[in-house]
């Protein structure tokens, strides 16, 4: 994913360039002239990166920002435990992973102009694809014998709720690098759930 970090800012000059090219007929030099009109600003203003993103991308953003937050914090449980050293592995995968991809899905918010509330979503919606206080609590107190066992099943459930909130952007989203993004994340997440299902039926 550290590549993916990388494409965000080459994508977006690239596609700012020729925004301007088109807008204007007249400049194709990566965005740092000003805009000639105000349409030409708005636009801009609005989605540098040229796509046409509707609400259906920016409830994927919005709710994968706090559900992904939750999953690093799922996974530094499993580094604190002497548990079974696969899991552990498979928990520092995972955190590896969705550290940089929260950092992309807040930079797509951002330049949509759209709220960031890391931690929280938006306050529009209730969370219910994340994992409830009382699991989080049962795995912090579960003994050593019976933790990777809880582990696993909880977060088998909470990467289907991953998957079915990415499948949402790909079906009904418009913007292409929130589809790109979606498209990683349930990839990913579908060969994990495969992974965590064989590690708990050993």
């Amino acid at each position: 994913m550290r590549g993916h970090r990388l494409i965000l800012p080459i994508l977006l000059g690239l596609t700012l360039t020729a925004a301007c090219g088109e807008g204007t007929g007249t400049s194709t030099s990566g965005g740092t002239t000003a805009p000639s009109s105000p349409a030409g600003t708005s636009a801009a203003g609005e989605n540098p990166g040229g796509d046409d993103h509707n609400p259906s991308d920016v409830e994927f953003a919005q709710e994968m920002v706090p559900h992904h937050e939750q999953a690093v914090a799922v996974a530094d449980l499993a580094l604190e435990r002497d548990g079974d050293p696969a899991v552990r592995e498979l928990a520092q995968r995972m955190k590896a992973a969705q550290e940089p991809e929260l950092t992309q899905l807040l930079a797509l918010l951002r330049m949509w102009g759209e709220e960031v509330t890391p931690g929280g979503g938006n306050g529009e919606h209730e969370h219910s694809h994340l994992m409830t206080e009382e699991t989080f609590q049962q795995l912090r107190n579960a003994s050593t014998a019976e933790f990777d066992r809880l582990w696993l099943e909880s977060m088998i459930a909470h990467h289907g709720t991953a998957v079915e909130l990415a499948e949402a952007q790909l079906r009904d989203g418009r913007d292409s690098l929130a589809s790109m993004y979606a498209r990683d994340i349930a990839d990913r997440q579908r060969a994990e759930i495969t992974e965590m299902t064989a590690l708990l039926n050993e």
